[in-house]
């Protein structure tokens, strides 16, 4: 998988799970000590937040990161 793929499947699963959980981008942003900007840029795959964040990700969603990196197309949830 090339990079930018790689960043759109996170960004698209980082906003699939945030909005599962009923959070904005600024609360999220604010649980990880990051601007709302951040989470942004990560959501529309401009940028990736570093490992140890990604790592935080994965606990708040109660996701593994390989999940979080993955293709969101084989998640039920995410087709429609």
């Amino acid at each position: 998988m090339n990079d930018e793929k790689l960043k759109i499947h996170l960004g698209v699963n980082i906003m699939s799970c945030r909005k599962r959980m009923g959070l904005t981008q600024a609360a999220l942003a604010e649980m990880l000590n990051y601007s709302d900007k951040a989470v942004s840029k990560w959501e529309r795959g401009e940028s990736i937040p570093d490992v140890p964040t990604l790592v935080q990700l994965a606990e708040l969603f109660a996701v593994r990161v390989d999940d979080l990196l993955a293709d969101p197309n084989r998640f039920p949830e995410h087709r429609g």
